[in-house]
């Protein structure tokens, strides 16, 4: 898909616009679902894709490596002013190949109950419902996706 003004660059955790995008993210997922969410730290290998529209950056996504094969998809996010232009699925897409590139053969992720657009944007995606791994195991409010590259 190709969106006229997207960007995609890669950045640490530590990037600037990351850390934004990422604050953003967790500040609206404590509006929806209060204090009783799980806080899990950023692991130090987590690889960011930002995305930027027209110089703007609007959106990111982080690859973590879990183990041999394996890795999860965190803090997914794009602003609510960039949202219905299908920014996500040109974030899903970088990352799936950014992952197939690292020599990962599946990726796992978790979200949440009450997130309606993220739900159908990963099953739209071949992503299907997987028993909840840790932290998430005992979280009413998560679930859990995996797909095979």
């Amino acid at each position: 898909m190709v969106i006229e003004g997207v960007e995609l660059r890669q950045a640490p955790p530590t990037d600037p616009d990351v850390l934004a995008l990422t604050s953003a993210q967790q500040a609206e997922l404590a509006a929806t679902y209060g204090e009783d969410q799980p806080l899990v730290a950023l692991h130090p290998d987590i690889a960011f894709t930002v995305l930027a529209l027209d110089g703007t950056p609007v959106g990111c996504v982080g690859l973590q490596p879990v183990a041999p094969g394996l890795g999860e998809i965190k803090r997914m996010y794009v602003a609510p002013a960039a949202r219905g232009w299908g920014l996500s699925r040109v974030l899903l897409e970088a990352l799936e190949t950014q992952a197939k590139l690292a020599g990962l053969t599946r990726l796992r992720l978790e979200t949440g109950t009450r997130q309606v657009e993220a739900i159908a944007l990963y099953t739209n995606h071949g992503y299907r419902p997987t028993p909840p791994y840790p932290p998430f195991e005992h979280e009413v409010a998560s679930l859990c996706y995996a797909k095979d590259l």
